[in-house]
């Protein structure tokens, strides 16, 4: 069974006769036959029974019209759809982040970028934060915004933009007048992060791991309000972006301090699959991360 045999199918219930059909098809009347045929031997019974000069609809016809219809009309939905991603007019983005803290800015970024680009659905799935690649690899997500390149061959990167990282403590731990925390200084401290693995994150690979330091105690705690009550109590420190810390430094007895003396930088990319390939609409959603960014204290 092929698609002329559906468009077949559709025509002749729409018209009563092989002979309007043919037309409508722009086909011979014994070529339209000829398929009728070829369709009925198949399915081993007929499609249509002659009433007053006219085809009509059998009950196994019926069924063969509605699933015509069916599969004609999605594959009409799937090329009016992949013409508008080819022209860039239109796409869908399922998008995460490699970082609970990128949803303080990222909402925001999404909102004006919808004001504006109203032919490119945005859908923000949180649910992946913790293993976004998987999802990516799985095809469960379209785009990553992610700070780490990971090794395998089947996911392409395009740069978004840097922030720096620092160390965040009470205004009376004994590190608050140091200009720069080096390395050595974690390895008696309880070090706060969002969640694990610690080996995954910029401070380990760029400063703690070539110095083969490990912090005293690692905890995980993914409210930043919670993590910083802990470090007013001294009873830790962590690392954050200065963006992410930001909004907290005015009502709260907290310090930054730059980590190493030619500080901590992380750059962050738009994750995407080699295989599917980088599309036109992706481009309008990078160019506006990448503006909506430039400036800011990130």
């Amino acid at each position: 069974m092929e698609l002329r045999h559906l468009k077949m199918i559709q025509a002749v219930a729409k018209v009563g006769t092989l002979s309007q059909a043919s037309k409508q098809l722009n086909l011979t009347q014994s070529a339209l036959s000829h398929q009728l045929r070829e369709i009925e031997e198949e399915l081993e019974t007929p499609l249509f029974h002659r009433m007053n000069k006219k085809l009509v609809l059998s009950h196994a016809g019926q069924i063969m019209l509605e699933t015509a219809s069916s599969v004609l009309n999605k594959l009409e939905e799937a090329r009016q759809e992949i013409r508008k991603e080819l022209c860039g007019d239109m796409g869908t983005i399922n998008l995460s982040t490699q970082c609970y803290t990128c949803y303080h800015w990222l909402p925001s970024v999404l909102k004006t970028f919808a004001l504006h680009q109203e032919k490119i659905k945005l859908n923000i799935l949180p649910e992946y934060t913790r293993e976004p690649i998987p999802a990516l690899l799985n095809g469960e997500l379209d785009l990553v915004i992610t700070n780490l390149m990971g090794e395998s061959d089947k996911i392409a990167y395009r740069e978004l933009f840097w922030d720096e990282q620092l160390v965040v403590v009470g205004e009376d731990h004994p590190w608050a007048l140091k200009p720069f925390i080096s390395a050595e200084d974690f390895a008696e401290e309880n070090l706060i992060i969002y969640y694990g693995p610690i080996e995954e994150s910029a401070l380990y690979q760029k400063v703690l791991a070539p110095k083969n330091i490990k912090p005293k105690n690692v905890i995980e705690m993914q409210l930043t309000e919670a993590a910083i009550e802990m470090i007013k109590s001294g009873l830790g420190i962590k690392v954050m972006a200065a963006w992410a810390i930001k909004p907290y430094l005015k009502d709260h007895p907290i310090k930054t301090i730059p980590i190493t003396k030619s500080r901590l930088y992380r750059t962050w990319y738009l994750a995407y699959l080699r295989a599917a390939g980088w599309k036109d609409y992706y481009d309008t959603f990078w160019s506006h991360l990448v503006a909506s960014m430039k400036g800011e204290s990130i």
